[in-house]
């Protein structure tokens, strides 16, 4: 039985990094399963791995076993371990059906393939395109193309790891040359940076800021550091490919043309499929896009009209993260997902929308300097999204919540 009690916790461990819970979370849900099981359990975590520090109550010896899990994102797996390690909890299986339940989620693929694949950055290509940078429908529809293209990049990359290593900066320098090409009937900045909308690591950097500010610092700032050389890997990738074009058409327009943009109207019927197509990058089911769709929707319409009377960006940022958070812990006890799940849509919708088109803009067309700082500016925006989160978790759960595993920011 002890044995059994130590792969439960282990095999918890490895399936929450995978599925892309941060490491402060998963930290907290292994110490509440070991307190359960009356197991005397420590843990360590670096970016892709766990320490797990067993001591037998009976000799008082202990046991280190170290498990490496490569980190992802899949929201519908972390609904299906929230769902089973609370059936625990509440004595509703047994450890041997616990244990068996988590290998299948962990066995299992991942929740969206290739055309789910396709679709998720295609249609967020072509909706971000609109809602977030104010692009025409040409501009939209070049931008579902690309979109396509990275997409279809991003599977080629999955299939031939010498690829993987080079796909992020391949991507961007392609979707720069092809969007200077067509210089003279779209607008560059809506339409190259809303092509890589989901490589920007706005959720990743967020996530980096939480688990620093809860004092996991090996994890946090290894994270933060990757989301910055990462912004700069796509800033550098469509630099070139924009240069690229302009060496072989010194004549061509920088900007391009950006007029016709289309009226915000509009914007109510492209924004839930924005934000389903995020989702399903994130390996969302079908039965949790309602929630993240209205969680994207609460911190999108703070950020649009509080930004109309309130300049400050962070001050923005950190309201819309606030009642994002609010939100996403308060429908914990409605839908029962866990509030990781309709978070990390609003959070990745917060972040490209705090930057905007001035600060991608900036960093691709404006001096090094500028240039230089759009990271930064990244990482200030990630810092007042995760105070907002904080706040709203310390609001709900004021002394921390000892009956439920849920899984949050």
């Amino acid at each position: 039985m002890y044995e059994k009690k130590k792969q439960v916790i282990i095999l918890l461990g490895q399936s929450l990094l995978k599925t892309g819970c941060p490491s402060h979370r998963v930290e907290d849900v292994l110490l509440n399963t070991a307190r359960l099981m009356e197991i005397d359990a420590t843990f360590s975590f670096l970016p892709d791995s766990i320490i797990f520090t067993f001591k037998h109550s009976t000799n008082g010896t202990t046991e280190s076993v170290m498990a490496k899990s490569p980190t992802g994102f899949d929201t519908n797996k972390i609904f299906q371990i929230n769902a089973i390690m609370n059936n625990f909890q509440n004595n509703r299986c047994e450890i041997e059906e616990c244990l068996s339940a988590l290998q299948v989620v962990a066995a299992a693929p991942s929740t969206w393939g290739v055309i789910g694949t396709l679709f998720c950055f295609g249609a967020s290509s072509f909706t971000a395109s609109v809602v977030m940078f104010g692009g025409s429908w040409i501009d939209a529809s070049l931008s579902c193309g690309l979109g396509c293209l990275v997409a279809l990049l991003s599977v080629i990359a999955g299939y031939f790891p010498a690829y993987s290593r080079v796909f992020d900066i391949s991507a961007s320098i392609l979707v720069a040359i092809i969007t200077r090409a067509m210089h003279n009937y779209v607008c560059f900045t809506s339409v190259a940076v809303s092509s890589i909308l989901i490589l920007l690591p706005g959720y990743a950097m967020t996530m980096s800021i939480l688990e620093v500010s809860a004092r996991h610092i090996t994890t946090g700032t290894t994270r933060l550091v990757y989301a910055v050389v990462y912004a700069f890997m796509l800033a550098y990738g469509l630099q070139i490919g924009s240069s690229v074009y302009t060496a072989i058409d010194p004549n061509a327009s920088d900007e391009g043309i950006c007029i016709n943009p289309i009226s915000h109207w509009f914007y109510i019927p492209l924004f839930p499929i924005m934000s389903v197509s995020i989702a399903m990058s994130f390996g969302s089911s079908y039965r949790q896009w309602p929630t993240q769709t209205f969680c994207a929707a609460l911190g999108f319409c703070i950020s649009y009209f509080v930004g109309k009377v309130v300049p400050d960006g962070q001050i923005v940022g950190s309201l819309a993260a606030f009642c994002v958070g609010l939100y996403s812990n308060l429908a914990l006890k409605i839908t029962g997902d866990a509030p990781l799940v309709p978070l990390c849509v609003g959070v990745t919708l917060l972040v490209p929308g705090s930057i905007g088109v001035k600060g991608a803009y900036a960093l691709l067309h404006q001096n090094d300097i500028t240039k230089s700082l759009f990271p930064l500016h990244m990482m200030t925006i990630a810092l007042g999204l995760s105070v907002g989160l904080f706040a709203a978790a310390m609001i709900v759960y004021p002394t921390g919540k000892n009956r439920s595993m849920y899984i949050s920011l």
